[in-house]
């Protein structure tokens, strides 16, 4: 008995001076060296700091890896199956369905029927391997695919995505339940995407690229002869010259160089939309803003800015630029209730919009990206936004310099007319009435 009691108390001690030891060279492979990223954490009672590239290569080594094998693991965006593949020191992570957040495309998540990783530890354990995103079942497409990989440095985890010169469809495909057009729609073309994420501060970096994206069977050439406006004869107008000049200054000053789109615009929204807690930017064309008028509406839904889009590429195409122009300048609405250039000219300036001077058509134009706001504004201060016209007037082409630079001159000076000032004034007092 007291062999078998001197055995036990051994054993006892042995399991707690393995525990000690294995607690002792953990904690000193997680001491932080200096400068290096930390976190603190807490030990029962006590708070230590610890290495956060330490906790990453414990965490990404083969060891730790194979002891996950079989498990499943309930994340913020999806349960993740953790499986072990017949290839050495290789693993695969899959999260069907997933749901990511997409900040500033809208307040809906991504939701994503698959995706799958691949995952290979190096040497500095780092990780790499394929990504695939999608269902071909689901979707009718093959899923689109990338390689990925993590690469840990002393003040940060840098993680690295890239696409290359994948079908464009499979990426819409992804979204096939937010497009309801998505099965009629022919869209041909390449993407390619790279995309950096670092953390702790989770800063973005986005790269798409889109080559020859062209899209048919959404029925846009109907609008060719159609009689779309806000008003009978109103689409027949003319609207001068200076007007849609200052609509593109103000609007779309690559109106007409891109395809419908502007790719770094919509990035740089993006972007600009995950820092703001305020006013959203589009980043949207002239076409776009026309196939949100005429087929999509105003939602934030991101499968609204993808049906957008789609759209946009097509009435480019199927239109040209003038007709789509003409187009948009009489279905935009200008604010209290005035929809098309015609109305609004008449409404502000007493006039027809062909006859609307430099400067009154520049207004006008600075109206368009939040016209009741714009004219609420007004009507509080008794003045139009001269910085914004001036810098509207800067942009207007095709003009002279010195005409440009008499246009921004003026522009600083000129007040609107009293019937434009009055309409404000209402704006602002009924804003003020419904406590806006």
């Amino acid at each position: 008995m007291k062999t078998v009691l001197k055995w036990g108390l051994g054993l006892v001690f042995a399991l707690v001076v393995g525990v000690a030891l294995a607690v002792f060279f953990t904690l000193r492979a997680l001491q932080p060296a200096p400068g290096e990223w930390t976190r603190t954490v807490q030990l029962g009672p006590f708070t230590r700091e610890v290495s956060m590239p330490a906790v990453l290569r414990i965490a990404s080594h083969p060891f730790t890896l194979r002891l996950m094998e079989g498990r499943r693991f309930h994340t913020p965006y999806g349960t993740v199956h953790w499986q072990a593949v017949n290839a050495p020191n290789t693993w695969r992570a899959v999260c069907a369905p997933c749901t990511l957040p997409v900040g500033g495309l809208g307040r809906e998540p991504l939701r994503l029927s698959r995706v799958e990783f691949t995952v290979v530890p190096d040497m500095e354990m780092n990780l790499q391997g394929h990504f695939a995103v999608g269902d071909a079942k689901a979707q009718g497409t093959e899923p689109l695919q990338g390689r990925w990989s993590s690469r840990i440095e002393r003040q940060q985890l840098v993680l690295q995505f890239r696409v290359v010169d994948e079908p464009a469809v499979r990426a819409f495909a992804l979204f096939r339940r937010d497009i309801p057009e998505f099965a009629r729609a022919r869209i041909e073309g390449r993407v390619s995407v790279k995309a950096q994420w670092r953390w702790p501060s989770r800063e973005w970096e986005f790269k798409p690229r889109l080559d020859g994206l062209s899209v048919s069977g959404l029925g846009t050439e109907a609008l060719l002869n159609a009689q779309a406006a806000c008003g009978p004869g109103d689409e027949a107008a003319d609207f001068g010259v200076w007007l849609p000049r200052a609509v593109i200054a103000a609007e779309d000053q690559r109106y007409y160089e891109h395809p419908g789109y502007d790719l770094n615009e919509i990035v740089a929204a993006w972007f600009s939309n995950q820092r703001s807690e305020g006013a959203v930017t589009g980043g949207s064309t002239l076409s776009q803003q026309l196939a949100k008028l005429l087929y999509t509406g105003d939602s934030r839904h991101h499968g609204r800015k993808l049906r957008e889009l789609l759209y946009a590429v097509e009435l480019d195409r199927t239109l040209g630029k003038p007709r789509l122009m003409n187009l948009y300048l009489a279905l935009a609405p200008w604010g209290d209730g005035q929809c098309g250039a015609q109305a609004a000219a008449r409404h502000f300036f007493r006039k027809d919009a062909a006859q609307l001077t430099p400067l009154e058509a520049v207004w006008l134009a600075t109206l368009l990206h939040n016209p009741d706001r714009e004219l609420a504004l007004m009507g509080r201060h008794g003045d139009a936004n001269r910085a914004r016209v001036a810098w509207v007037a800067g942009h207007v082409r095709p003009v002279s310099r010195r005409e440009r630079e008499a246009l921004v001159k003026a522009a600083e000076r000129w007040r609107p007319p009293a019937p434009a000032l009055r309409v404000a004034m209402a704006v602002a007092a009924s804003q003020a009435a419904q406590g806006r």
